[in-house]
């Protein structure tokens, strides 16, 4: 039917978040699908996964209050579809804007669906009585999975994963769309080079075949031509997992392929403050060498002279901290205030320890 090739010839979905709310190419943020990847069963979006010891970066972000969903209940206005409609909305978000964005383009995906589905079953419907035959109801599900919500670990994401699915009779081919968003202040698109820098196709391509050709009998090897930059994944419990469409390198049995990937780094990086330059400013905080602090984690340094700042990038890990500014922050996290700005003091930047402890996430001995 019409809508199932729809599906099949739209696997992917993508909205992006820019840098002030949501900013979208050739079309209006409230018509714009969330990315996503097509289909999974409707029944049950946690298909067993494939676990792969992927070295990630990890993410810093807010803490605040935990994220809730309502459900919108919609439902055919003919006994020709059989529907089982539940449409997430999301409330708690900080970013208020975003969250009315998101939720129109959740809502109004559901309705375009409920449509165009009621649609083609009236079209069989008259197409059955035409032949006569039988006509069976068919079934449109659509459901949803807040895989997380902040409170678990990585904190300061969502994650909410939306699973739709028709039925005319034979195997559906269902779609998956996947909303992954930092929850701050102005909301930000979750990329998987977030977690696994500029070169996560590489890293990830890598994982997944090696877990493939542990199973080949369960996959379409010569299928498999590796992510790309729209890949579908969502997050949960400090994983991030790896969609891919059904039929796509696997067979229908396996439903939506999943690979699971760590984000958790175990070794954590610790500073020794012994070996690098500090010293107690007037109120007795202790400052440290940015310079040295750089060297010893592992970061580039680049000062810029006209904003009289210092940029510190390792990967897609990077911040950026300016001469008398109490204004701090990592990758894509808010920015917070510290107590004590960074100050120059014999050519060199000092910056409170805080920074390398709250901001960097790094521990610190002899501190």
């Amino acid at each position: 039917m019409e809508r199932e090739q729809t599906m099949k010839k739209s696997p992917f979905n993508v909205l992006k978040f820019g840098v002030v709310g949501l900013t979208v190419v050739g079309i209006s943020a409230g018509m714009l699908p969330m990315n996503g990847t097509a289909f999974a069963d409707a029944v049950n979006t946690t298909k067993p996964a494939i676990n792969a010891p992927i070295s990630a970066v990890p993410i810093s972000t807010i803490n605040t209050t935990g994220i809730q969903i309502k459900e919108v209940i919609l439902t055919s206005s003919t006994e020709l579809l059989n529907t089982n409609i539940k449409v997430p909305q999301i409330l708690g978000m900080l970013d208020t804007k975003a969250q009315e964005e998101i939720n129109s383009v959740i809502l109004s995906n559901a309705q375009k669906d409920l449509a165009l589905w009621e649609k083609d079953a009236t079209e069989a419907a008259a197409d059955a009585k035409k032949a006569g035959f039988e006509y069976r109801p068919y079934e449109l599900n659509i459901i949803y999975d807040l895989k997380e919500n902040k409170t678990d670990n990585p904190s300061g994401m969502i994650s909410l994963v939306v699973t739709s699915q028709g039925e005319t009779g034979g195997t559906g081919m269902p779609r998956v769309d996947t909303y992954n968003v930092f929850n701050t202040k102005q909301a930000q698109r979750i990329a998987l080079s977030d977690f696994f820098g500029n070169d996560f196709k590489e890293k990830l391509n890598a994982g997944i075949l090696a877990k493939i050709n542990e199973e080949p009998e369960n996959y379409f090897i010569e299928d498999f031509k590796g992510i790309d930059e729209e890949q579908g994944f969502y997050i949960e419990n400090g994983e991030v997992v790896i969609l891919f469409p059904k039929y796509s390198i696997a067979p229908g049995a396996m439903g939506t392929p999943e690979f699971r990937f760590s984000t958790h780094i175990t070794n954590n990086p610790k500073l020794d403050l012994s070996t690098i330059a500090t010293f107690k400013n007037a109120n007795g905080v202790s400052m440290v060498s940015l310079r040295d602090v750089a060297n010893r984690l592992g970061y580039e340094i680049k000062w810029d002279q006209t904003s009289r700042s210092a940029e510190l990038k390792k990967g897609a890990q990077w911040t950026n901290v300016t001469l008398g500014k109490d204004s701090y922050f990592f990758a894509k996290m808010a920015p917070v205030t510290l107590g004590t700005a960074p100050i120059l003091k014999n050519d060199t930047i000092y910056v409170p320890v805080k920074m390398v402890t709250d901001i960097l996430r790094v521990e610190i001995k002899n501190g």
